[in-house]
């Protein structure tokens, strides 16, 4: 080797030792090249730069940098390690954690040295925890990745990033390979043993050989994963990587689901892309619905049942709640071998799957036992109001039951407590009620009849209906603080929703087919996996000025400094004073030729409809009534987003010729990923499957949003006309074109100013809009405001439906 291979001069990012730095002896380039001052090699190194780019904020140089300036001081950071140059230099920040896996003692636990015992899989942190994690070739030596990487998402705070080393070569292999698999809980060899030195000073095994796909892998989970390699040497420095891995969504309840072929992580069957049909269908294409398919006894085929389609399985009889039920009980813990089960009202399938886990230990109970006939089913007659106080204490490791205290003709507060009594410390209780309204309706007097009864709670034989808060209120009271309502959509992905039929108005907030759970002394666990309770807005796209999705922008800087420089200037001058360019520009074929279609491999990729308006429930038919009565010919629409809600309008009305504006700026891939686990904003694309919604974030990132959204308005490429500009200034440029349209929908900021240009410019175009019913931070219905001043203003009525509103000249 010459000199310049085996010496080089530089600045050690850890210590901050100016230098020579020698090759040294070692056959990995990544452990070469010590720092003759901390000894710290390129994989060290290269790690600390990463970590100084992201919280150095142009300060630093080394860590030793950003601990004396304390750039760290309001970081949370969470290290799985003994040693090593970050343990050495951060263990005296107030916001650092280390931690280190001792099996032998209880998670959560603490040394003496103040090193916590924790296992990456199943993390004791609450979610959103921490800024940055750091691990240092640790990953490789988990048998589960997925689950491990889903855990450090999970309690990573949305935007922050874990730092981390893996072994590696360049380039990356295609496919994550695992070393070892287990059969029956053994291990098993794929290929030879490989061990390292662990922080303890023992061997520590080799589970994973990591290739290209953990970035999809990591993806589905709600991070984002780039591959940074800088080092000081020369070739081959290639092969030291550092792995930056930033949460993307609040990922915790996004359980992982397999994306890597063989990987020793949990794996399932892949989504299959049949319709949703009451029958399992033929057909393909990405945005068709899953099979659909019953958890418990896997049936393919469902009927309707009280007027709701597809609700009963057909071979195992089970309804949307025992549906949901099992799934819980699956993803939760409840299935685990041995449990003491005490289960009311058993329904078969799970009585049968709770019978096989638990043997004797599991115990049904019901005030008829004649009326189960099955033989695998051990029953105990049970009258929940006398009864319970014949059970001894701690008897039971979980207690379920499914519309059950409806029926109960007693204080169902005391048989709560009564249950929670016989509940072993650490059991986990669910329970599922019909639920009508806020409030709880309830007579227990026995001269109600039958009839009364149906009318009053639904059913001929029910005591009471719950309403939504005063259940919330009782068993907080009973089971304590925290989160008892299990949110489907934070556990399960929204296909697998659907392909059990679990109906959408299931999938989050309150309805009959809630479940409610509670663990006696811990939080819930749906608590711990799921993300937390506060609304939280999904990333805006940074060119959302004229989307539908401005709601949740304040002002943008380039619209609020247009706006300003007019209004200096006049901004509301009459049309006239608007001059017409010249003859080479005026109208709409001009405008086309002067705003053309991007490039982009059409026949490649299928259009797709995502429109912002809760999937047609938006009251858009007042605007489209407006179209086609007064026989509108040409239409402006201030805030594409992807083409959505211009496909109503040109479907509409056969001779429309719309012009689309928006600057279609930025990238909208995070803001449509977010959607799949937002609260409010997953409605909007219930009729999408996460894989197509996948598809859409993947093709947002490889080719942006304009030519993504001009895709999906291709079939109306002689009828549509792209316009890249934002609103004022849109409405200028076509007026100085003598483009004069008949009606103006906009979607932009929530400011008269948007109406007052569109009004003076072309007084005859009838106005409408969306957002109406959006309330800002202070729930102030803003666009209402405007809408309403300005028509009062101005001579005009307002005709509102839903979000969508129109200006009718009186």
């Amino acid at each position: 080797m010459n000199l310049q291979e085996t010496q080089q001069h530089g600045l050690c990012t850890i210590c901050g030792h100016q230098g020579s730095f020698s090759l040294g002896n070692e056959r990995s380039l990544r452990e070469s090249y010590p720092c003759p001052n901390c000894r710290f090699t390129l994989r060290w190194r290269d790690q600390a730069s990463v970590i100084i780019d992201e919280f150095g904020r142009g300060q630093a140089l080394s860590i030793d940098d950003l601990v004396s300036k304390k750039l760290l001081q309001d970081v949370a950071i969470y290290e799985p390690a003994l040693r090593g140059p970050f343990v050495q230099r951060l263990q005296g920040l107030k916001n650092y954690t280390r931690s280190y896996f001792r099996p032998e003692e209880p998670l959560g636990s603490e040394s003496s040295n103040g090193v916590r015992n924790e296992d990456l899989t199943q993390l004791t942190f609450d979610e959103d925890s921490f800024d940055l994690i750091i691990s240092s070739d640790v990953m490789e030596h988990l048998p589960n990745i997925e689950l491990a990487f889903a855990e450090t998402l999970r309690v990573l705070r949305p935007g922050g990033v874990h730092v981390f080393t893996i072994p590696n070569d360049f380039p990356f292999p295609d496919h994550t390979e695992p070393r070892v698999k287990f059969v029956d809980g053994e291990e098993v060899f794929i290929k030879p043993a490989r061990y390292h030195n662990s922080g303890d000073g023992t061997k520590c095994l080799v589970y994973t050989d990591y290739g290209a796909d953990i970035s999809d892998m990591l993806r589905s989970l709600g991070g984002r994963l780039a591959v940074v390699r800088r080092s000081i040497a020369h070739n081959p420095s290639h092969s030291n990587a550092t792995f930056v891995l930033r949460k993307i969504v609040s990922a915790g309840a996004r359980r992982p689901v397999s994306h890597i072929g063989q990987s020793p992580a949990i794996t399932r069957p892949s989504d299959p892309p049949a319709p949703a049909v009451a029958k399992a269908g033929n057909g393909s294409g990405a945005s068709q619905a899953p099979e659909l398919e019953c958890p418990i006894c896997q049936g393919t085929e469902f009927e309707a049942f009280n007027g709701r389609s597809n609700a009963r399985c057909t071979k195992c009889r089970s309804v949307e709640r025992n549906r949901l039920m099992w799934m819980t009980l699956d993803r939760l813990g409840g299935f685990e071998a041995g449990k003491r089960v005490l289960h009311l009202a058993p329904e078969l399938g799970l009585a049968r799957k709770l019978t096989e886990l638990s043997g004797d230990a599991y115990q049904g109970a019901d005030l008829d036992v004649e009326r189960y006939k099955s033989k695998f089913i051990k029953m105990r007659k049970l009258d929940l109001c006398t009864d319970l106080g014949d059970i001894p204490d701690a008897s039971y490791d979980l207690i379920l039951h499914s519309h059950v205290l409806e029926h109960v003709p007693c204080d169902v507060e005391t048989v709560l407590r009564e249950m929670d009594r016989i509940l072993a410390p650490g059991g986990i209780h669910f329970l599922s009620v019909p639920i009508r309204g806020e409030r709880t309706i309830e007579d227990l007097s026995p001269d109600l009849t039958d009839a009364e009864r149906l009318a009053r709670f639904g059913q001929e034989d029910h005591m009471r209906i719950f309403g939504s808060v005063d259940l919330q209120a009782l068993l907080s009271k009973v089971w304590g603080p925290g989160e008892h309502l299990v949110e489907p959509i934070q556990l399960f992905k929204r296909d697998d929703l659907r392909r059990a039929v679990i109906p959408t108005v299931a999938w989050q907030g309150i309805s009959g087919h809630s479940i409610f759970h509670y663990k006696k002394g811990a939080r819930p666990p749906a608590e711990a996996l799921s993300r937390p309770k506060q609304e939280k807005q999904p990333p805006v796209p940074q060119a959302a000025a004229q989307s539908s999705v401005a709601p949740f922008v304040k002002t943008a800087p380039f619209v609020s400094m247009v706006r300003t420089e007019r209004d200096i200037a006049g901004s509301v001058y009459p049309a006239e004073d608007v001059p017409l360019g010249s003859d080479a520009i005026l109208g709409l074929a001009k405008l086309k030729r002067d705003q053309p279609w991007p490039d982009f491999p059409w026949d490649q990729h299928p259009p797709f409809l995502l429109a912002l308006d809760c999937n047609g429930d938006g009251g858009r038919e007042i605007v489209q009534r407006q179209l086609i009565e007064k026989d509108i010919r040409l239409m402006v629409e201030i805030g594409c987003f992807l083409g959505g809600s211009s496909l109503h309008w040109l479907n509409t009305k056969p001779d429309l010729e719309l012009i689309g504006v928006d600057p279609w700026n930025g990238n909208w891939a995070e803001y449509v990923e977010s959607m799949l686990t937002h609260p409010t904003m997953s409605r909007h694309i219930e009729h999408l499957s996460d894989g197509e919604v996948e598809r859409i974030a993947g093709l947002l990132l490889e080719y942006g949003n304009y030519p993504v959204a001009l895709n999906n308005l291709r079939a109306y490429k002689d009828r549509f006309y792209p316009l890249r500009l934002s609103s004022p200034e849109a409405l200028y440029y076509l007026r100085r074109r003598n483009i004069i349209p008949d009606l103006i929908y906009i979607d932009a900021f929530k400011h008269q100013v948007d109406l007052q240009i569109a009004h003076h410019l072309f007084p005859d175009a009838i106005l409408c809009g969306d957002d109406w019913l959006w309330p800002d931070e202070t729930g102030k219905f803003v666009m209402q405001d405007v809408v309403k001043q300005f028509a009062h203003e101005q001579g005009f009525e307002v005709e509102a439906k839903r979000q969508s509103w129109v200006l009718h000249r009186r």
